[in-house]
């Protein structure tokens, strides 16, 4: 259920008319495991995108008029929780949690100083369009593909990239403008036909069945009835990306849990997720993190920061 509301009361919302003239600006994120945790009920003036990568945990939310409402998350799911709104997380003891989160605020794109604004998105897009009607003050959905998972690990990668400020602030943008037109996309009714989305559903659910196993688009195409040409050209218009390329990033996700979870020595785990060799385990993990799967595993994959000015 979502809790739907005229949210252009909120001049602070995402969804008001006034703030399609605004850009993003993240101002705190973090990637976080948790055992235990019972936050203290709270509202801030960004809004928040709190995804699910890994267990389960419950969040909470408050209408304006009080009313309560208990979220129950899984893995690869997420939400959205507009400005203003009264929330917390919980995660039972004992349940282990995995949560990639971004607060990000809207600033305002004067005229004339070149800024990308929301509304130039909404103009070329039709379901970010429908996105924007749809005002909620929080909003749940399930990313089945893992493609909001990717963006939003890239956006924690570039905003610990130490490089040149403006080359850096250039490509936050990119990342964020991935970010909103992918959240329109997952939300509109339209993002796919029903009958590519059976076929790439079935793909999904064999690699992820199969993903530690020596995998041929070949044997993909005949377990579901298809050409290898015609899956690999669907996979590709719906995913936005190759079989290859999906393969390695689901990979790389499993292997990241059992670096955060496991004492198993590196080419051991690159063995268990479907890895040839160490190298290009390496090779593949450096590429998609940004780091050494044995740095990883050192910190256990956490990394917090909360300050942006």
């Amino acid at each position: 259920m979502n809790v739907e509301n005229n949210q252009d009361k909120n001049s602070d919302s995402l969804y008001a008319r006034e703030n399609r003239y605004c850009w993003f600006l993240v101002k705190r994120y973090y990637a976080m495991n948790f055992d235990f945790f019972d936050m203290e009920p709270h509202s801030h003036g960004e809004f928040e995108i709190m995804y699910i990568a890994s267990g389960s945990c419950s969040i909470y939310s408050w209408t304006t008029e009080g009313t309560e409402e208990v979220w129950k998350m899984k893995e690869g799911e997420y939400v959205i929780i507009d400005s203003g709104t009264r929330h917390k997380l919980e995660v039972v003891k004992g349940v282990r949690c995995r949560i990639l989160n971004l607060e990000i605020a809207l600033l305002p794109q004067s005229g004339g100083n070149g800024g990308i604004t929301i509304e130039q998105f909404c103009e070329q897009s039709k379901s970010l369009r429908d996105f924007f009607k749809l005002s909620a003050f929080i909003y749940k959905c399930y990313d089945g593909e893992g493609t909001l998972h990717t963006i939003i690990t890239e956006i924690h990668k570039q905003l610990q990239n130490p490089t040149d400020a403006g080359e850096h602030r250039v490509m936050q943008n990119l990342c964020l403008a991935q970010l909103l037109v992918e959240l329109g996309r997952q939300r509109s009714k339209k993002y796919r036909s029903d009958g590519g989305s059976k076929y790439v559903s079935r793909t999904l659910s064999y690699l992820n069945s199969n993903y530690d196993k020596d995998i041929k688009v070949e044997d993909i195409a005949a377990k579901i009835g298809v050409s290898a040409a015609y899956l690999q050209r669907l996979f590709k218009e719906q995913t936005g990306k190759t079989l290859v390329d999906k393969i390695n990033e689901l990979r790389i996700e499993k292997a990241k849990v059992l670096l955060e979870t496991s004492s198993l020595p590196v080419t051991d785990i690159a063995i268990s997720v479907g890895f040839n060799n160490r190298q290009h385990f390496t090779y593949t993990f450096r590429k998609l993190t940004g780091c050494s799967p044995s740095v990883y595993s050192k910190h256990k994959g956490d990394y917090q920061v909360w300050a942006f000015k």
